[in-house]
């Protein structure tokens, strides 16, 4: 099973309570290192007068030339804890203070010039941890110079004890302000996701019977607006998806009522009475007209579904635009000629990559539709253009104009501009709406514009589909 991912509050507490105990720990590291630096330089500081005092009464002692064990344990007065041990040039203890063995210093340790914080070492005499060093000291005499090992150490308890206290307290702040941190952290981010939640209880308040709802972007957070932005638009395509939803509901069960009805009525008024077998035949004729307007209606949906999920997958063909037209021009010839329309093709040859069967049907949807609505006597123009950068093919009729707001839905399932129910007889009302998805899975669109003048259906395709013929005059040719 797929774990659950953590919730963002617990993320960011986390993410503060763990930056928030690493800072304070690097403070708290520094904060001891710092005052443990500080306890070195002031014993090395004070083990330092200690040194001079030893060297001092050294130098009385050869003046008065006295031994100097007989002065030595002058040297140091007002100095509590520390301890000195001198020793001539053959490592013979000439003094040593009382209660510290100096002899447990570190054997290894070479006597130092000076007595400076990094000279200090720490070692342990069986009773006190002490901190100290070893200095060479020079006397010169009148028999020649005299040299001394001087080691001077200090007790190490008093700041060991305060250090160990120090850092208890230290960490333990460490730990309360991690503590501390970590609930208001998780406070906080309660309080912040506050928008969130109330957001939440807004939505879930929305249902298929409103979506008109839109939700209010001045009362979230900057952080939120762009949410709720997009939020907004989703509602507007579902709440479009739905009214287009609702109209092809409405539609599809008027277009097949009708044949429906047609049948069954039909049908009954047979059975009434005893008929010769013409008119069983003539019947069922009539019966299988309408089989087939549904067929067709049944199939166009389908291919309509197919497409809208990405399930046709189209050929690439180099088709031949003028010369499909010409073909199609051929096949629509006694359809036109009933109304006595001309059928005028214009434009340059032009090469179009596409399916060639998706093409010819878009072209053949909209050549029937442009013929429908045109008037009798009328003439129905295809123009071809070709540019740098993409074709063109313009079907121009001149029926009644297209008021504005219905441009863009002329596409729709059983949509027209005049919300009439009649069709006498002239199909199901989607093949334009077959025509721009051919278009469309072929990388084209398609669009109408409508004036005082003619009625133009216009399918445009890319530079990355097409390329010119090498032929490029222009050609007029006329049904």
């Amino acid at each position: 099973m797929r774990k659950k991912p953590n919730s963002l509050a617990f993320r960011v507490t986390v993410l503060v309570g763990v930056t928030i105990f690493i800072c304070l720990s690097i403070m708290n590291l520094i904060v001891i290192e710092s005052i443990d630096q500080h306890f070195i330089e002031q014993d090395a500081d004070e083990l330092n007068e200690v040194f001079n005092a030893v060297k001092i009464k050294l130098v009385e002692a050869h003046e008065q030339n006295v031994l100097p064990s007989s002065i030595l344990f002058q040297a140091v007065s007002g100095h509590h804890g520390v301890y000195y041990q001198v020793e001539d040039k053959n490592e013979n203890t000439i003094f040593t203070s009382q209660d510290a063995d100096l002899f447990a210093f570190p054997t290894k340790f070479k006597a130092q010039n000076k007595v400076i914080p990094s000279t200090l070492i720490i070692f342990n005499d069986g009773k006190y941890m002490l901190r100290g060093t070893k200095t060479n000291f020079e006397l010169p005499t009148k028999l020649g110079p005299e040299m001394y090992t001087v080691t001077v150490a200090s007790n190490m308890e008093f700041h060991m004890n305060y250090m160990q206290k120090l850092k208890r307290t230290l960490w333990g702040i460490v730990f309360l302000a991690g503590v501390i941190t970590v609930f208001a952290a998780r406070f906080a981010v309660y309080r912040g996701h506050s928008p969130l939640r109330q957001l939440s209880r807004e939505i879930e308040s929305i249902t298929a019977d409103k979506l008109d709802i839109r939700l209010d972007p001045l009362n979230v957070p900057i952080e939120l607006t762009t949410l709720v932005d997009s939020f907004n638009t989703m509602l507007k395509r579902l709440e479009d998806g739905f009214e287009r939803l609702s109209h092809f509901s409405a539609d599809i069960a008027h277009e097949l009522r009708t044949p429906i009805t047609n049948l069954t009525t039909q049908t009954q008024v047979v059975l009434s009475n005893l008929r010769d077998s013409e008119a069983y035949i003539e019947i069922l004729y009539s019966n299988l007209e309408e089989y087939e307007r549904m067929t067709k209606m049944v199939s166009d949906m389908l291919l309509l579904a197919q497409a809208e999920h990405g399930l046709i997958k189209p050929n690439k063909d180099n088709v031949v635009v003028n010369k499909e037209i010409k073909a199609l021009f051929d096949y629509f010839e006694l359809l036109a000629d009933e109304k006595k329309i001309q059928l005028i093709l214009e434009g340059s040859n032009v090469e179009l990559v596409c399916d060639k069967t998706m093409l010819r049907q878009a072209l053949s949807n909209l050549i029937s539709n442009a013929i429908r609505y045109s008037p009798k006597n009328d003439k129905i123009i295809i123009k071809t253009k070709a540019s740098s950068d993409l074709i063109t093919i313009a079907i121009i009729n001149h029926g009644e104009i297209i008021p504005k707001e219905h441009l863009t839905r002329l596409f729709d399932r059983f949509y027209r501009a005049d919300f009439s129910r009649n069709r006498d007889g002239r199909g199901a009302g989607l093949g334009l709406t077959i025509a721009k998805s051919i278009v469309n899975i072929n990388g084209g669109d398609i669009f109408a514009e409508s004036s005082e003048t003619n009625t133009c259906f216009t399918i445009i395709f890319k530079k990355d589909k097409v390329s010119m013929l090498s032929n490029t005059g222009s050609t007029k040719d006329m049904r």
